[in-house]
């Protein structure tokens, strides 16, 4: 089944799934995988966002001025919370140079790559997704995972047994009247327990970077990170990404929901 995870993840990554026709002709809309999103919400009707926050119970706001963020939680009242996550970036050159020293050495011996079959439905896919969420990452459809909603890539590390271990995705979810269109996103990055302080995160964060580059063409990439995720931001940074403070990636959810993994 290319949908996986609890049923309101699955119906959620369905809704976004059959929803990219109208997210790719709709200015201000972004393909975030998991429920609606915006890059600019000035182009879009807010009761939209009103009604998606009634069904859903969230919303995105990408690449947001880091200015503006109040003015969406006034729009938003008191019962929702925008949770606000960094925006780290890079440009090609940036990042390719970073990444080059650290794919430099082969991947750790007793780990392979897991060739990404085509197929959503494919066993191989949905183990990859039960490592996303067995280690605390909600994971996209099988039908984004592979490529079929927008121009994707992802990456998967398995070791002797079969077992995926690690994961990494990259795609270009933004539509084309967007101005950050060229811009790859990477994310979705899972390591198993048993596998983590050997810098593996940062192997597949670089291979992720590299495929938002040599793969999908990407003139840039961004990737967030929550401010109290010293971990994770430094597996961002080795890879070339800097932080940039003028833009947050934020998620408005019911006052009483916990913070959402993106």
């Amino acid at each position: 089944m290319t949908y996986y995870g609890s049923e309101r993840q699955q119906r959620l990554q369905r809704q976004s799934d059959e929803a990219q026709t109208m997210i790719a002709a709709t200015p201000g809309l972004v393909q975030a995988g998991r429920f609606f999103s915006t890059d600019n919400f000035d182009l879009i009707d807010w009761a939209f966002v009103d009604e998606r926050l009634a069904k859903d119970g969230v919303f995105g706001f990408r690449m947001m001025p880091a200015t503006r963020i109040e003015d969406i939680r006034e729009k938003l009242g008191r019962s929702y919370r925008v949770d606000v996550w960094n925006v780290c970036k890079a440009d090609g050159n940036t990042a390719m140079a970073a990444c080059i020293s650290i794919l430099k050495d082969n991947i750790p011996a007793g780990l392979t790559r897991l060739d990404l079959p085509p197929d959503p439905e494919d066993a191989a896919i949905q183990r990859i997704q039960a490592c996303m969420a067995e280690n605390g990452i909600a994971p996209f459809s099988g039908a984004m995972l592979v490529g079929k909603i927008v121009p994707a890539v992802t990456i998967a590390l398995v070791d002797d047994h079969g077992d995926v271990v690690a994961t990494a995705h990259a795609n270009m979810p933004f539509n084309g009247d967007s101005k950050h269109r060229g811009t790859a996103w990477v994310g979705l990055i899972a390591v198993a327990a048993q596998q983590r302080g050997n810098g593996l995160g940062r192997l597949i964060n670089a291979l992720a970077v590299r495929e938002a580059f040599e793969t999908l063409g990407a003139d840039e990439v961004v990737e967030f990170v929550h401010a109290d995720n010293t971990v994770s931001r430094r597996m961002i940074e080795a890879c070339g990404l800097r932080l940039d403070p003028a833009i947050l990636c934020g998620l408005a959810t019911p006052i009483v929901d916990a913070r959402f993994t993106t």
